[in-house]
């Protein structure tokens, strides 16, 4: 005679639903990384608004002095912005929605300035297109325009809308399978548990 395994095949394996009560957490892998890309632009234009204000103790010139009011407010929106993302807070996919915009907007501007052959140029993230360098800002033009993306779209939203689930939650065990039944036969070979038989 033979006996149907338990759980029966063609169930779900288990813990493949979560348990009452608990709901699916969405994937925060657009957030994440939209607080990392923040973080590090932030950290370039810190580094920006330092060269600036090195130069700045040496000689005081104009488009310094843009370039470094232009970092700090880039540094501020940006480092905010990404390390309240990664902790979960709306307000910081605000600030980084404003910060990844105004340095796009910033880039864009200082490549229209020379392109018009504009007398007027600023220093932006350490980088001043006067001296021939402006292919550096495309490296904060490209992640900047994925930092946008990223915490514009609707699975980081999601994820900051979402609660995070209260640790020490366990699982009913089985859970997803029917409650075994008693009075099944045990297993061929299988040993039953109980006491050993006493000594004759």
């Amino acid at each position: 005679m033979t006996f149907q395994q338990y759980p029966p095949q063609g169930y779900p394996p288990p813990g493949a639903y979560p348990p009452p009560g608990m709901v699916r957490q969405p994937s925060g892998a657009t957030a994440i990384i939209a607080g990392i890309l923040a973080i590090l632009g932030g950290l370039w234009f810190l580094a920006g608004l330092a060269s600036n204000i090195i130069e700045l103790s040496h000689y005081v010139i104009s488009f310094l002095v843009v370039g470094a009011a232009l970092d700090l407010v880039s540094t501020a929106l940006l480092l905010g912005g990404g390390i309240m993302l990664l902790l979960r807070k709306r307000a910081g996919r605000v600030l980084t929605v404003i910060g990844a915009a105004s340095s796009i907007g910033f880039v864009a501007l200082t490549f229209l300035l020379r392109a018009i052959g504009s007398h007027f140029y600023f220093s932006y993230g350490g980088v001043t297109l006067h001296f021939g360098f402006g292919w550096l800002l495309f490296v904060v033009l490209i992640p900047a325009i994925a930092t946008l993306v990223l915490a514009l779209v609707p699975p980081t939203a999601r994820w900051l809308a979402a609660k995070p689930q209260a640790a020490g939650v366990a699982q009913p065990p089985n859970f997803g399978y029917p409650p075994q039944q008693p009075g099944y036969p045990p297993a061929p070979g299988a040993q039953q548990q109980g006491q050993p038989p006493g000594q004759w």
